[in-house]
């Protein structure tokens, strides 16, 4: 696999930086939400970020109590706070402050510093906590171009192949399955390649089944970085049913743990979307499991979800989704995986394996 690059580091110089980056962390524009950025440590270092749906006001303060819980759990420190909305100002309060107030309150409550409190509307930023010189009533402009560090985020992104999507339903269409002629043609692939598989483990065992798999996705993954963004049907079918077996799946989970994670969720969203839907349930898995190793997001509930679709009983996504209901923070679940990476490797060059249902 390709080497680990060296990650960008955005520091929040202004308002502008934080509405300017939370797109590329989210993968998507986000409208109608309310997007809490968890800040961790005495540098406030990134944690979770979070987006949600905003309610009916008369919901504010059940709303902000769960959402709250949740920056708790992160154990932050500190929390920034972003509302998206095209609902009308008031005579002299911006559109959802009541909202923003219950969750400043019920964080300082908890011993948690809102360290900024923002609205993004009409391509405009505005300040809900400050009314010095620096945040114009009016507002003010978001810059069409993003400069500086998040600039180079979001072209860091870009050549990754993790593209800014327009919105939430753009990114739940970018796990969908192939329609029509498209999938005509790919279940001609996958009629060929299935019948190769059958041969491939009745020759060679379980165990080299297994390995071919993660070998073949190694050699398609360093393609695919480095030719860009190149991958050919029969591989990825290939890879596709493949993770059918558990260990090579699971191995696929530990990639996230070696860098390049952009990369290898564009890399695991293209399989996806070349994966059948009655076979999308463990590349999907495997998806949605690098994502929440990453920090989580929207994402994470789209893969689970087509994972589901696809087989409603699959163990592992079903696991995935009670440690997401239960808030169980991404740094747990890389370590999780961590702890079991050389138990999986031992399985995968074990010979005599049995195969995996």
């Amino acid at each position: 696999m390709s080497a680990a690059a060296r990650p960008v580091v955005v520091k929040f110089g202004s308002p502008v930086d934080i509405v300017g980056v939370i797109p590329s962390m989210l993968g998507f524009h986000p409208a109608e939400s309310l997007v809490v950025m968890c800040l961790r440590g005495p540098r406030k270092r990134t944690g979770l970020t979070m987006r949600v749906d905003l309610v009916d006001p008369q919901h504010d303060r059940s709303f902000a109590a769960e959402t709250v819980r949740r920056v708790a759990a992160e154990k932050a420190s500190a929390a920034i706070v972003v509302c998206y909305t095209d609902a009308p100002a008031g005579p002299d309060r911006l559109p959802r402050a009541s909202l923003v107030d219950e969750v400043g309150g019920q964080l300082l409550r908890r011993g948690i510093e809102l360290a900024e409190a923002l609205l993004v509307r009409d391509g405009r930023w505005f300040s809900y906590t400050c009314s010095l010189p620096c945040c114009p009533p009016d507002g003010t402009v978001i810059p069409a171009v993003a400069a500086g560090v998040v600039g180079q985020l979001e072209a860091e992104r870009v050549l990754s192949g993790r593209t800014v999507l327009p919105s939430r339903d753009d990114l739940e269409a970018s796990v969908r399955g192939p329609v029509a002629l498209r999938r005509i043609a790919l279940e001609q692939v996958y009629d060929r390649v299935g019948e190769a598989i059958v041969t491939e483990i009745v020759d060679g065992g379980v165990g080299a089944f297994a390995r071919h798999t993660v070998a073949v996705a190694h050699d398609a993954f360093d393609r695919y970085v480095d030719a860009p963004h190149d991958l050919d049907d029969e591989a990825a079918a290939r890879i596709v049913l493949g993770l059918r077996d558990k260990v090579a799946r699971d191995e696929l989970t530990t990639w996230a743990l070696d860098g390049r994670t952009d990369e290898l969720i564009a890399f695991l969203t293209e399989l996806a979307q070349r994966a059948l839907d009655e076979d999308a349930a463990p590349v999907c898995t495997v998806l949605a499991s690098v994502v929440y190793q990453h920090g989580g997001g929207p994402l994470v509930t789209m893969a689970l979800e087509r994972a589901l679709r696809s087989d409603p009983g699959y163990e592992m996504a079903r696991l995935l989704e009670t440690m997401l209901c239960g808030q169980l923070p991404p740094a747990r679940l890389r370590a999780l995986i961590r702890d079991t990476r050389a138990e999986v490797r031992r399985q995968l060059y074990d010979s005599d394996r049995a195969m995996d249902g």
